[in-house]
């Protein structure tokens, strides 16, 4: 049975570093004992750091999206 996998994009704040992201994203998946299966990160050539984050389950990856990401509602 192949394994369930939920991604979630997310670009790092105006001028963050791969480790300040993650300094702000760690505690609240401490917190909601969240741990991804894979990060992967790239530098865009503007310098800005993209994140990808692969959950286990679509409501962690939800949970994470609330939390983190600006969703747009049209």
């Amino acid at each position: 049975m192949p394994r369930e996998e939920h991604h979630v994009f997310l670009e790092a704040s105006g001028g963050q570093s791969l480790l300040e992201a993650m300094d702000q994203l760690e505690p609240w998946l401490d917190h909601n004992d969240i741990r991804p299966i894979e990060l992967r990160h790239t530098v865009t050539p503007s310098g800005r750091i993209e994140l990808q984050l692969t959950f286990r389950s679509r409501r962690e990856a939800n949970l994470f999206e609330q939390a983190f990401c600006e969703v747009g509602t049209a």
